[in-house]
């Protein structure tokens, strides 16, 4: 009977010896197989632990959405904060300090334009730059109103592109016939739409046996029209037989709104015989 009571006694010392709960100081766990930073990691209930990298992966779950971090403005506990949608054009996360995360939902995009901003004044507009020049109101392309301005022409001796001021338009002057006491076109341009100064020259030249006692020339929009006092030059002179006389037409200021035809227009009075003229036209860009 002892025997037994004895045996039992032992047996039920090793149960409690095998099972009961181990306490190791850290200090005695062997480290071989691990690197700096590592943590002793359960790997279930019938394996033994392992050393093992701290990684996210071994981080609890968190909703959709959220981010761990302390948001107080003091020392804290991490805790899971939930971000707020912002998903919109035009909005950015923006963090507040000892507030947390919110969304701005009126931010400007470097690819975006202007329109994206407030109304604008001159003046502020004016504010943010370095390199203008003058002062006042903006000014845009179309129908502007500008009060004493400074405007520098082409300097470099190169040609005033169409359109630009100083544009000019010439024509290839050639000898033509005339026949007397008719209202004859001695040559033409064409100018766009603008303001312009047109004049040019003419000049006269008798046939062989042929007196020539008038000769009129000017300007004119209308095909073989002679333009009325003063646009016109005349002169009574009389020409005699392969002599010349040149008139200069009259400058005018000629505004049009969109593409037209000026005539050169002369007349000339003779009584047998024949005459030839040639004519050269100037029109400037003024406008």
């Amino acid at each position: 009977m002892m025997k037994r009571l004895f045996t039992a006694a032992v047996l039920a010392f090793c149960t409690t010896f095998a099972f009961g709960a181990t306490l190791v100081p850290p200090g005695l766990i062997n480290p071989a197989g691990s690197t700096s930073g590592q943590v002793i990691k359960s790997t279930g209930p019938s394996t033994p632990p392992v050393f093992a990298s701290v990684t996210f992966g071994i981080l609890p779950t968190m909703a959709a959405n959220t981010v761990l971090g302390n948001f107080t403005g003091s020392s804290a506990v991490p805790a899971a904060f939930s971000m707020p949608s912002c998903s919109t054009a035009n909005s950015a996360l923006q963090y507040t300090s000892g507030t947390g995360v919110s969304c701005g939902a009126a931010f400007a995009l470097t690819n975006g334009n202007l329109s994206q901003f407030a109304s604008t004044t001159s003046a502020q507009l004016a504010g943010v730059l370095s390199d203008e020049t003058g002062t006042g109101s903006a000014v845009f392309g179309t129908s502007p109103t500008i009060t004493t301005p400074t405007i520098n022409g082409i300097t470099n001796a190169s040609v005033a592109g169409a359109g630009v001021v100083g544009q000019a338009i010439v024509n290839t002057p050639a000898s033509t016939g005339i026949s007397t006491a008719t209202n004859t076109n001695l040559t033409s341009i064409s100018i766009t739409a603008g303001k312009w100064l047109v004049w040019g020259y003419t000049v006269y030249t008798a046939g062989g046996s042929t007196t020539i006692s008038n000769i009129v020339a000017g300007l004119s929009t209308t095909s073989a029209t002679l333009p009325g006092v003063p646009f016109y030059a005349q002169s009574n002179a009389t020409m005699t037989a392969a002599t010349s006389s040149s008139l200069t037409l009259p400058m005018q200021i000629i505004n049009v709104s969109s593409t037209t035809t000026v005539y050169a227009v002369g007349q000339v009075t003779f009584a047998s015989g024949s005459c030839t003229q040639t004519t050269y036209l100037i029109a400037l860009r003024i406008l």
